[in-house]
């Protein structure tokens, strides 16, 4: 299994065998931080800047690879079907993903200078804080506040399940700037790990997606320069294109941890043998292995058309980017259950990769946007209307 297909730049190819050195240099760990659920963070981030996967889609000017959405995609594919742990995606998500889009997509100047080249430089990794306890998939409801008191910015409020927290060191933070309800009075700030009053917890333990937590903030008259405010009220709908690149990197994850777990089936089934036969010449095995390479292939195609049609070559188009982040969860989930079944017994024991990979593609039923929240945003578009949820 190829992307040739795709007629690759040299440029494409080129990040792409990076990604799956980078992803083969750290998968003898896997298991280990899937066991601990610890990872050498910031080890990996320096790999990544070493092997020039940092900062992909950040400018040149700021010190990034100036590159797309799809170069994006396939690092992620790649990173991950080599290591077969969600961890390599984590380490790229940190210097790429949705925190630096934020900024990027600021008319914050100062931010940009400040942060940007070291995020670039694999100095600063970046996570995106808008989940609360209380407002899930209700992102319009945040309680967090952030009230302006002469040149600093003032925050109280807290958010659950943050990726990275509390590991990295900038939270793009979504925060009510006034009491206007609903999207209108939502905005971001950028806050600093080890700012008074901003305090980090590990938060819950998950049972897949382990190695970087996904941990709990909280904000007690938090006060921040008033030059970290990255969008005023009202910029909701601009903030939210940011989750598109996240649903892009979920739906990348999802291919290439399948993609991983489907390496491993393929490989076990040329080895092992029963009734004096390797086993992929039992015709249930043989179905399996048709049913995995159509399930994979057709993701890989909406993942890509996703990331190639993305707006100024950065953000995703929603309505696309939602149809492969909903089809890739569901595919990732039912490929890795069917490698786990072709390994047999084996299929079943912790530290094998198919179970590891199996495991951490459940989150991305939930994370970035649930599937039955997609499937509202694509119908929404399809039929050029919203169902209003407060009925």
């Amino acid at each position: 299994m190829d992307t040739t297909a795709f007629d690759l730049s040299p440029a494409q190819a080129d990040i792409q065998a990076r990604a799956r050195a980078f992803g083969e240099k750290w998968a003898p760990m896997a298991t280990q931080i899937d066991r601990e659920d610890c990872a050498p963070i910031a080890d990996m981030v320096r790999d990544t800047v070493d092997m020039g996967l940092a900062g992909i889609t950040i400018p040149v000017e700021f010190g990034g690879k100036g590159l797309s959405a799809i170069e994006f995609a396939l690092a992620i594919e790649a990173a991950c079907r080599a290591m077969k742990s969600w961890m390599a995606g984590d380490i790229l998500f940190a210097t790429t993903c949705t925190g630096p889009s934020v900024i990027m997509m600021s008319h914050n100047e100062a931010a940009h200078a400040k942060y940007l080249p070291r995020i670039a430089a694999g100095e600063l990794t970046a996570s995106i804080a808008l989940s609360e306890p209380a407002h899930g998939s209700a992102v319009t409801d945040i309680e967090t506040t952030a009230v302006l008191d002469d040149d600093e910015i003032v925050i109280n409020g807290s958010k659950r399940f943050i990726t990275g927290a509390p590991d990295y060191d900038l939270y793009i933070t979504f925060v009510r700037l006034n009491d206007t309800p609903g999207m209108k009075g939502i905005g971001a700030v950028i806050v600093e790990k080890g700012t008074p009053g901003f305090t980090l917890g590990n938060g819950p333990e998950y049972m897949g997606s382990r190695g970087s937590k996904h941990g709990d903030l909280t904000f007690t008259d938090c006060r921040i320069p008033k030059d970290n405010l990255l969008m005023g009220e009202g910029s909701f709908p601009t903030l939210m294109q940011a989750f598109n690149m996240e649903r892009l990197y979920i739906s990348a994850l999802c291919l290439g941890l399948a993609a991983g777990a489907f390496d491993e089936a393929l490989a076990y089934s040329n080895e092992r043998t029963q009734f004096g036969r390797p086993v992929n010449e039992f015709q249930s095995i043989y179905h399996l292995i048709a049913e995995m390479w159509t399930q994979i292939e057709s993701v890989r195609y909406l993942t890509y058309k996703a990331a190639m049609t993305a707006e100024k070559g950065k953000f995703p188009k929603p309505l696309d980017v939602s149809v492969a982040k909903l089809h890739s969860a569901d595919m990732a989930r039912d490929v890795c259950w069917k490698a786990m079944q072709i390994l047999g017994g084996n299929g079943l024991i912790t530290g094998f990769p198919p179970e590891r990979c199996f495991r951490d593609v459940i989150v991305s039923s939930i994370a970035g946007g649930t599937m039955q929240v997609l499937k509202n945003t694509i119908a929404a578009q399809v039929l050029g209307k919203k169902l209003d949820q407060r009925r």
